[in-house]
């Protein structure tokens, strides 16, 4: 196969710079973005985009704003109350169906 990297370096063969290793070799990874906006989509998001005017900034502004999202303080309490509402619920309907067996 041609494209096998083979060999030592200088006079001992003729180098690994073939196909794949060669590319390797001489080049570096780097990260590439390619943006697939639609015309609507392009034209919504186009205020990200240099020379920024003052509306832009600000409006840039305003959207990177921490807010407060929900609080889930009391999640915790209402799982515990709704497994125990479900769990009365299964007993009782068990017990009915038990006591209708008899």
């Amino acid at each position: 196969v041609d494209t096998l990297p083979f060999g030592g370096v200088g006079n001992s063969g003729i180098g690994a710079y073939h196909g794949k290793a060669s590319f390797d070799t001489f080049t570096h990874k780097k990260s590439c973005l390619v943006r697939n906006f639609a015309a609507i989509g392009e034209k919504l998001a186009s205020g990200r985009y240099p020379p920024y005017t003052d509306g832009k900034l600000q409006f840039i502004t305003t959207l990177m704003k921490k807010r407060s999202g929900p609080s889930f303080k009391y999640l915790p309490y209402f799982i515990a109350f709704a497994l125990g509402a479900g769990l009365s619920y299964g007993i009782f309907a068990w017990q009915k169906v038990a006591s209708e067996e008899l």
